[in-house]
């Protein structure tokens, strides 16, 4: 059997542990590692233990950490034990933490579940704690534009980048919200996100390789090498708007493809925007004389693989929607369709009561919506 270091503390710290710091520095930090995952537990962290820097991604990535040691599918809270595996310095006053979950049952192997890394700063002899977000990217390039603060290894496209600092402002004023600063990291992928957020190994994530994370805390990850991050910098001010409201996707996807773009990217690396969805859905109407409108947009059919396999026509056709929503009742129309609540039913209550447009008059009102955005 492990020997333990401090076996009453909530996170276990094996005997061959190799710490090179002084006892009372390791005293400091085992104890406040201790404080700091039962306040998560708990759901309340003190910002004493927040080191200063990126304090508000990180008090935000801390929190979701709860729960890590739940087994939902043997409904045990406490199956994923925490063990303390790595830790060392990495200046004169930092140190490497590394924490691994594992859990086992009966005669069963045991299963690391997660590994999380966290940074232990040692400020005026109290510990903080942060993300090794900064440690890693510390030899990256960083270039200013406008409110956004990009963090890059080789180059970025200045012309992108300034294009979305412009969506950003305006995106906000149009909601009549203050536009945010905001951090912008250019990854090269899903697993590089969630190892810069302290996620050194994770059993659901294993393998991933999904196109993007959106915005958090301010911070913004992209794996897609595209500067203009304008389609979820909607949703993250819409946030704003919707409060406790439950999202409509339909609503917010439609804005989304409108104002900012449909958030995927063709071959050329480029975004793809509203106009040549327009365009293209004219082309497959054309092609198509007898398809349906109401049944494109309910079944939500793959007519833009030749852009990308991800792209909806549902939020393509909820665009035109949108657009005449502001078109006849401005930004409080929009707010509607931001407030309206979960599920098509709503979507479709809140557009009819908008600009008269139903699953009745659909075909002809949306195709009348096309022939005039083609114009």
């Amino acid at each position: 059997m492990v020997g333990v270091i401090n076996a009453q503390s909530q996170i276990l710290k094996p005997a061959f542990l190799n710490c090179k710091t002084d006892s009372s520095t390791k005293s400091k930090i085992f104890t406040s590692l201790d404080t700091l995952f039962n306040q998560i537990k708990n759901g309340k962290i003190d910002l004493a233990l927040i080191y200063k820097e990126n304090a508000e991604l990180c008090i935000s990535t801390f929190k979701s950490f709860s729960g890590i040691e739940e087994s939902k599918k043997d409904s045990i809270a406490d199956f994923y034990k925490e063990q303390l595996i790595n830790i060392y310095p990495i200046s004169a006053n930092e140190y490497w933490i590394s924490i691994a979950f594992i859990g086992s049952k009966n005669n069963e192997d045991p299963v690391l579940k997660n590994i999380i890394n966290l940074i232990a700063v040692n400020v005026d002899n109290n510990i903080a704690f942060s993300l090794p977000t900064r440690y890693l990217t510390k030899t990256w390039k960083t270039k200013f534009v406008g409110d956004i603060t990009y963090f890059y290894r080789g180059k970025i496209n200045i012309g992108r980048a300034k294009r979305f600092n412009n969506k950003n402002t305006e995106i906000a004023n149009r909601l009549g919200l203050k536009p945010e600063r905001l951090s912008f990291y250019m990854c090269d992928n899903y697993q590089e996100i969630i190892r810069l957020l302290g996620c050194e190994y994770d059993i659901e994530s294993n393998g991933e390789t999904r196109d993007g994370f959106g915005v958090v805390a301010k911070t913004i990850f992209s794996i897609m090498n595209n500067e203009d991050f304008s389609h979820d910098i909607f949703h993250f001010y819409s946030a704003k708007i919707r409060g406790d409201i439950m999202r409509n996707r339909t609503a917010e996807e439609g804005i989304a493809y409108s104002w900012g773009n449909a958030y995927y990217t063709k071959a050329d690396g480029e975004m793809i925007e509203q106009k040549e969805l327009i365009h293209n859905l004219k082309i497959y109407l054309n092609e198509n004389p007898y398809a349906s409108l109401l049944d494109l947009f309910n079944k939500n059919t793959k007519i833009f693989n030749h852009l990308a396999s991800e792209i909806s026509v549902k939020s393509t056709i909820s665009s035109l929607l949108c657009d005449e929503v502001e078109r006849q009742k401005g930004i409080d129309g929009i707010k509607a369709l931001i407030k309206c609540g979960r599920g098509d039913d709503n979507y479709f209550k809140t557009v009819n009561d908008l600009i008269a447009i139903n699953q009745t008059n659909f075909d002809t009102e949306v195709m009348r919506l096309i022939v005039r955005y083609m114009r």
